[in-house]
């Protein structure tokens, strides 16, 4: 999958001097990043869910090598992961897996688990090994839910009562029967797209109930010289299923998808779930150029190929405000509700609330600013109000 990519577009020869503004090389960094060797020489991978072949990789995690001797690898998908570990010898290893849902049964060698945390201690013999993690049958035998904003830029205050709220949220659904299974970071988790701020959000998102998919925006990727985005959380681009949804997160800091990516729509769209969700920062609306994107043109393709796969829902971040498209060829919601400046009096934070029963219908969680009473405008309705 995004492995593949490393032989097309930003070429290792064109990115020698690498520019990570550029999307084309970021796709570069997540691939490199989501496969490394531990100090004992294991070769560690990101595989697809069902991969059986260790040979090839897939960017939907990173893996990093700890300055206290362990390896750490951040799952970066909702749900179930695979990770494929390569040995010649007989090789004692300490694994930190994160983002992981506390949900997810034991792991085979698991020592520890704490929130989104786990501890493995491995004893891996000659070939491959596999660790792998599996979501309870129960969890996806029917009704779920999912949780989306984006843009917490200046604000992280704000975001950590979102966070806070996000326990409320997962009792409310446990309750309803529709277990809440992630939230999705639709971009600007920063503002200067430093590594502190980065990992704030991370630390911050340490304390949630439920793990987290997240893309970047224009303010995760300005600085150039350095993947930060991909180096302190992980991937950009990710296509997964969790439960009978399909889900397309895509990485359009950069006001345009890369080249490869773009060529590569129809094969990471294409799903047989029942689902069909994708997220992006920046809102693909006719007319709305200036909103991010560099031309209308790349835009209009995305959504044509989401139209052409019949796509439920796309979610976009950018705009600070809580917005409805019906008039397109699929429904778009903005949700840039996560503590950005907002030109409001009582401004209108929250997140969306995404409910795949018979069919997907969503709604708003308003979560007020502390002290204040917080604004409820339509459209979409709160989930107060009922549903679409």
């Amino acid at each position: 999958m995004f492995a593949l990519l490393l032989g097309l577009g930003c070429t290792r020869s064109e990115c020698s001097r690498p520019e990570y503004d550029r999307p084309e090389c970021r796709v570069q960094a997540e691939n490199e990043l989501a496969r490394g060797l531990s100090a004992e020489g294991v070769d560690v991978r990101f595989q697809a869910v069902g991969a059986a072949d260790a040979q090839s990789w897939d960017a939907l995690g990173r893996v990093e090598n700890l300055s206290t001797g362990e390896l750490y690898a951040r799952v970066g998908t909702l749900g179930d992961f695979r990770i494929s570990l390569e040995t010649d010898q007989m090789v004692e290893l300490l694994l930190v897996l994160d983002n992981v849902d506390p949900r997810i049964p034991e792991l085979d060698g698991q020592v520890s688990q704490t929130g989104l945390r786990r501890e493995l201690e491995l004893v891996l013999m000659p070939g491959v090994t596999w660790v792998e993690g599996t979501l309870p049958e129960t969890l996806c035998s029917g009704a779920f839910r999912l949780a989306a904003v984006g843009d917490i830029q200046t604000n992280p205050l704000q975001f950590r009562r979102i966070v806070e709220e996000l326990h409320a949220e997962y009792d409310r659904s446990e309750a309803a029967g529709a277990p809440l299974l992630g939230v999705v970071l639709l971009g600007d988790i920063s503002e200067h797209s430093l590594a502190e701020e980065l990992q704030e959000v991370l630390d911050m998102l340490v304390s949630s109930p439920v793990p987290a998919a997240v893309l970047p925006g224009n303010h995760d990727v300005y600085n150039s010289r350095d993947a930060v985005f991909n180096r302190v959380v992980g991937p950009g681009n990710l296509s997964f299923d969790l439960c009978d949804a399909h889900l397309v997160l895509l990485d359009t800091g950069s006001g345009r998808l890369a080249p490869s990516v773009e060529g590569r729509l129809p094969e990471l769209i294409e799903s047989d779930q029942r689902f069909l969700v994708a997220g992006v920062h920046h809102p693909p609306i006719p007319g709305w150029t200036g909103a991010g994107w560099g031309d209308e043109v790349g835009a209009s393709s995305l959504l044509a190929e989401l139209a052409s796969a019949r796509a439920d829902l796309l979610m976009a971040g950018h705009v600070h405000q809580r917005l409805e498209f019906d008039d397109g060829p699929i429904p778009e919601v903005i949700v840039g509700t996560a503590g950005a400046d907002q030109v409001e009096v009582e401004p209108d934070y929250g997140f969306l609330r995404l409910d795949f029963q018979e069919a997907l219908d969503w709604c708003f969680v308003p979560v007020p600013a502390a002290g204040g009473a917080g604004v409820s405008r339509p459209p979409p309705p709160d989930c107060s109000d009922t549903p679409r």
